[in-house]
């Protein structure tokens, strides 16, 4: 399987990071799971993935225009989660052993950065690439 940097058209979908830790503990609260599946949904990947990489955006908080969810399929729970803007890292990280508060807020400011500077790709595109 090739990775997916070497596609033609590499596309991402992004969600701040903030917002990940929070349904991560949301996630794990209504599943009664064990913190594994946090970090597994919290861990920060984008200095590791995406730094240095070409590829366009779909913004996590817009991806119901591109993929609408469908009630007659069994599709993952919705957590909603969603920080304040005024969040700053430490309000919002939960202590583990797989990442430190400083990896986190290097994540928060990767994510800032992309969104900003990423070209993003549009519903219609999506559409026509997707048929």
């Amino acid at each position: 399987m090739r990775d997916w940097k070497e596609h033609h058209n590499p596309i991402v979908v992004l969600r701040n990071p903030l917002d990940r830790v929070v349904s991560a503990v949301s996630w794990v609260k209504h599943t009664q799971d064990t913190d594994a599946l946090f970090v597994h949904h919290s861990l920060p990947y984008m200095n590791n993935m995406l730094v240095g990489c070409n590829f366009r955006i779909i913004d996590f908080y817009d991806l119901d225009q591109y993929i609408p969810r469908r009630t007659d399929v069994f599709q993952s729970p919705v957590t909603y989660s969603r920080v304040d803007e005024t969040a700053k890292v430490e309000d919002v990280y939960v202590q583990n052993s797989d990442y430190t508060l400083e990896e986190l807020q290097q994540e928060v400011d990767i994510y800032k950065k992309l969104m900003v500077s990423c070209e993003r790709v549009s519903v219609e595109e999506w559409k026509e690439l997707t048929q």
